[in-house]
């Protein structure tokens, strides 16, 4: 079947229209939807109302669940959906706060990274908070080629820890268990995609420590052209979010970031969940 869509922007992302998702979802329609996640790599729905069980459930449907490394945000009877939030109850914080606030593709610090991320919008501030993507297939494609065949070869190093000792250096310190799921891993610097084929940039800001072979400043400096060049304004869609807006993306041909609003004046709360991934790879044969 064919689904009723917009595109969100030239290069990437659909809306699918009039079309509620939960447990009534038939395989035809999942399918169809299914499709334009691997072939769009965003996909947007409005007016969506899920409680954490029926998130968890849908999630499911696309693979098996992955899980935060942050488990203290989560809902303790639904572990696979993250609360992401501002709000604080009684002294306590009651999800996470200011996190994803750069450049980034999901968990690529573990071994095999999450495919998907599916956020659900159930407060919004008035103003702000807006989500930015970008295409990192579109962005691998519009190199030029001898640029293309240089970074084809290269495998770069993603650290959890060199990520949190700049971007929140007086964060709690993780538990030996957290530790252990979060050691440095190596990545290429181009993944492909098992579905499509296609290649990707597979870039972040802050995440990757080094490339292999080259030293941090050197590689920095490499990363930081490559995440300039991802982030032109002709490869980024700015989400508004509403309340009820589904957006779920690939990890694998796309990179995400968040941006701030008046935290001190409005309350934020999204639901966040992910599906499990594969070792990333790239195909030189």
């Amino acid at each position: 079947m064919k689904l009723e869509t917009r595109p969100l922007h030239p290069a990437f992302g659909v809306e699918v229209l009039n079309l509620q998702v939960g447990p009534k979802l038939d395989d035809e329609t999942f399918a169809a939807l299914r499709h334009e996640f691997e072939q769009s790599s965003l996909v947007l729905l409005r007016d969506q109302s899920m409680s954490p069980a029926e998130q968890e459930a849908f999630t499911k449907r696309f693979r098996e669940l992955e899980y935060h490394v942050l488990k203290e945000h989560t809902f303790a009877d639904h572990p696979g959906v993250m609360i992401l939030t501002n709000a604080v109850e009684g002294g306590k914080p009651q999800g996470a706060h200011k996190i994803g606030w750069h450049w980034h593709t999901d968990l690529t610090y573990y071994p095999r990274p999450c495919d998907m991320t599916m956020l659900l919008g159930v407060e919004i501030p008035p103003e702000g908070g807006d989500t930015l993507f970008c295409s990192l297939t579109a962005a691998y494609d519009a190199l030029p080629a001898e640029e293309r065949r240089r970074y084809d070869a290269m495998t770069a190093v993603h650290s959890y820890n060199y990520m949190r000792s700049i971007k929140y250096p007086n964060a709690a310190s993780l538990s030996q268990e957290q530790l252990d799921r979060v050691r440095d891993v190596e990545h290429p610097l181009i993944r492909q995609h098992p579905v499509t084929g296609r290649r990707a940039l597979y870039v972040s800001e802050y995440i990757i420590q080094n490339i292999v072979g080259m030293d941090i400043p050197e590689s920095q400096a490499l990363l930081a052209e490559l995440v300039t060049h991802a982030t032109s304004d002709r490869l980024v869609y700015r989400h508004k979010w509403r309340k009820g807006d589904l957006l779920f993306w690939d990890n694998r041909a796309t990179m995400h970031k968040a941006t701030p609003y008046n935290d001190a004046a409005y309350t934020r709360r999204m639901h966040r969940s992910m599906t499990a991934g594969d070792v990333p790879f790239l195909n030189l044969s």
